[in-house]
């Protein structure tokens, strides 16, 4: 296990600063545990001590003032916690500009009488000495002039309530999954909302922890079947992207995310997007269970309804027609056989009534296989996760 190294003259609060900004410039592209063997072998340092100085510049349940919130008035760069042994905690910008340094707690008693002078409201009872850790419900950004009297305060217009702010995200995935387990599903998103309120859902850089990855995740689904899709689906791709990148592309936890994404891409009526990530997972599920296994066929027959939405009927009833072979093959008796069957017969009324003229035993996957289009050809969960994808696509 790495040890910390001992203070040397080059430690000082800048330079801690700039090595925590090189830290995280280079895991933004290469990952958090690279970047910090990377930087730590480039700057001499540990890579304990440079562990330790990246966690406290992103830690929330210690920060005087929330991780994200402050930049430097006079460079516009993010200001972080630095605190060197034996000194006091003080912020500054990343990379140091060659301003001063701002005392930790008088900031943070700044930042918290703006707050409670415009938006008392939003900090609860008992709490006002903690009035800083809410800041980010009122503020969308303080910046730092020549000291903490200097300030340039950038107010919300929609003033967000915050609900546990000096929760750590491992503390708040918990929390939430404990609300959602007893069906309070607002709370529960509503402090993932909170955690993830500084992290833009839009960025093309993803979560550098997992963590907040998965929190990221878990808010998409629960936005997704409990409340707005289209509110959704940002957070779904941006967990997807950041699962990827911490996991890899064929993990539990990245393909949950982009069934997910899926979900909210089909709800939001992007249909061949959703169609696209339908067809991964299928690639995933068939390389890992097999062509027959139940999240196989799960993704196939939802791709199929997919298909069928957007207008592909002949696509969609042959894929759905082989799928319920394959099913009715894999696994006679499965209590899902007679919901793959009712929906083929759905997809053929459907096409009856409407006049499509289609020949004869288009979708008997005996007959079918000369005239399947690619997408039908490439493809090909327990119970309770067939059942669980059929329940949040037809919601």
């Amino acid at each position: 296990m790495p040890t910390r190294s001992l203070p040397v003259a080059p430690w000082t609060p800048a330079f801690v600063a700039n090595t925590v900004a090189a830290t995280l410039r280079h895991a933004a592209e290469r990952g958090l545990p690279p970047a910090v063997k990377e930087v730590a072998n480039e700057c001499g340092v540990s890579r304990a001590t440079i562990d330790e100085w990246v966690a406290r510049a992103r830690a929330v349940p210690a920060a005087p003032v929330p991780p994200g919130l402050t930049a430097c008035h006079f460079c516009a760069n993010r200001m972080i916690l630095v605190h060197l042994p034996g000194g006091p905690q003080v912020y500054l910008c990343m990379p140091a500009c060659g301003r001063a340094p701002v005392p930790a707690q008088a900031l943070r008693d700044a930042v918290a009488q703006a707050v409670l002078h415009r938006a008392p409201h939003l900090v609860p009872p008992g709490k006002t000495e903690f009035a800083s850790a809410y800041a980010p419900g009122a503020l969308h950004r303080v910046a730092v002039g020549a000291d903490h009297t200097d300030l340039h305060l950038t107010w919300r217009s929609h003033p967000r309530q915050l609900v546990g702010p000096r929760m750590s995200m491992a503390q708040r995935l918990s929390y939430t999954r404990a609300r959602a387990d007893h069906g309070d599903h607002a709370r529960a998103i509503q402090v993932l909302h909170t955690g993830l309120l500084l992290t833009d859902p839009t960025d093309d850089i993803g979560a550098l922890d997992l963590a907040t990855a998965l929190a990221a995740a878990l808010l998409a689904e629960l936005t997704v079947v409990h409340a707005d899709p289209s509110t959704a689906l940002p957070w779904a791709g941006w967990a997807h992207r950041s699962l990827r990148g911490l996991l890899g592309t064929t993990s539990p936890e990245t393909d949950s995310a982009l069934r997910v994404l899926a979900i909210a891409h089909r709800r939001t009526g992007n249909l061949t997007e959703a169609a696209n990530c339908y067809s991964e997972l299928i690639r995933h599920h068939s390389k890992a269970e097999g062509r027959r296994a139940l999240p196989t066929l799960a993704a196939q027959a939802t791709l199929a309804l997919v298909l069928y939405q957007d207008g592909h009927c002949v696509q969609a009833r042959q894929l759905l027609g082989r799928t319920a072979a394959d099913h009715q093959a894999a696994h006679p008796g499965h209590r899902d056989g007679p919901r793959l069957r009712q929906e083929l017969a759905r997809m053929r009324a459907s096409c009856t009534d409407q006049r499509h003229g289609h020949p004869a035993g288009i979708d008997d996957p005996q007959h079918d296989s000369a005239t399947a289009s690619p997408m039908g050809a490439q493809h090909h969960d327990s119970s309770h996760q067939l059942r669980l994808q059929a329940n949040l696509t037809r919601r």
